[in-house]
């Protein structure tokens, strides 16, 4: 694993006007230019030790995000900016904003995540994704070769 760089998990409220109620969550190893680019407001940072650490961390808060709140299109998307978007679809709309206990219990959540995260479990769980693809592919093959001939 790569640990030379550090990588941030962040969450961010957009500063566009009409998008005040709209949250983000993501991964960054530059801040300043990641709040630039979004046009965001970081309100909470989070170190992590590799891609896959932070990966992992952020991965926790989306499934949060996702069983609380509803995903958001905001301005200059991928879908607006085909070519070279500077927001993605990871937005969040909320009505007024996280209360102070849906934030302390994401942020114990991320914490959770980052603390117990370790580097032989990431490759145990790498692992048995590479295992159930190549068993998929196999099967796909298998079944293929199977319709090809002509079934039973």
């Amino acid at each position: 694993m790569n640990t030379k760089k550090t990588y941030f998990v962040y969450i961010g409220w957009s500063l566009v006007r009409g998008e005040e109620h709209c949250v983000t969550l993501g991964i960054s190893s530059d801040g300043w230019r990641r709040s630039y680019n979004k046009l965001m407001n970081i309100n909470f940072v989070m170190p992590c030790k590799c891609l896959a650490h932070a990966r992992a961390v952020e991965r926790a808060g989306q499934d949060f995000y996702d069983k609380r709140k509803i995903r958001a299109f905001v301005k200059w998307s991928p879908l607006d900016l085909e070519s070279s978007p500077n927001r993605g679809f990871d937005w969040w709309i909320t009505s007024k904003g996280l209360s102070p206990s849906e934030t302390s219990e994401l942020v114990e959540r991320l914490r959770h995540v980052q603390f117990h995260w370790s580097e032989e479990n990431h490759k145990l769980f790498m692992a048995r994704v590479r295992a159930k693809t190549k068993a998929q592919r196999l099967q796909d093959e298998l079944l293929s070769e199977y319709f090809v001939r002509g079934g039973a």
